[in-house]
């Protein structure tokens, strides 16, 4: 093989080898973080709407769906202990400030039960989980 062959061959790999690094950094392969899913339900009854949120102890937040079944996932949270809130439009009260954005319903349209407004605080929901990288199911059952 002539030095420009093998030259250009390098520069073949490097570049397909760089390609490869930046697909997998940009899908979280390199990320330590988990994934978290399971279901959500208050009193027993399943929630049919709202969303789940994670937030770290440096203070990230991840925030996932709630479907209509009740279950809910979420990706590329941290790995740690992380404090969980759950909100629902319709919770009972005013809605606090989402983590999430603008609710995409009106106050008082919620199909599934009424939550407490607690639930929907870091630091009066009292849920907490601790994540470790990979995938893991974390149910929560809320109560009065």
């Amino acid at each position: 093989m002539k030095w420009t062959e093998r030259a250009s061959t390098d520069r073949l790999v490097i570049v397909l080898s760089g390609g490869l690094l930046f697909l997998f950094s940009g899908c979280g392969y390199f990320e330590n973080a988990g994934s978290v899913s399971g279901t959500v339900s208050y009193k027993g009854q399943s929630l049919s709407e709202g969303s789940v949120s994670f937030v770290s102890d440096n203070g990230k937040v991840v925030t996932g769906p709630i479907d209509k079944g009740g279950r809910y996932s979420v990706s590329s949270v941290p790995i740690g202990s992380a404090k969980v809130t759950v909100s629902v439009v319709g919770a009972d009260g005013t809605p606090p400030i989402s983590f999430a954005g603008p609710p995409k319903s009106a106050q008082g349209t919620t199909t599934g039960p009424k939550i407490p407004v607690r639930y929907a605080v870091t630091a009066t929901s009292g849920l907490q989980h601790s994540v470790t990288k990979g995938r893991q199911q974390f149910d929560i059952d809320l109560k009065d």
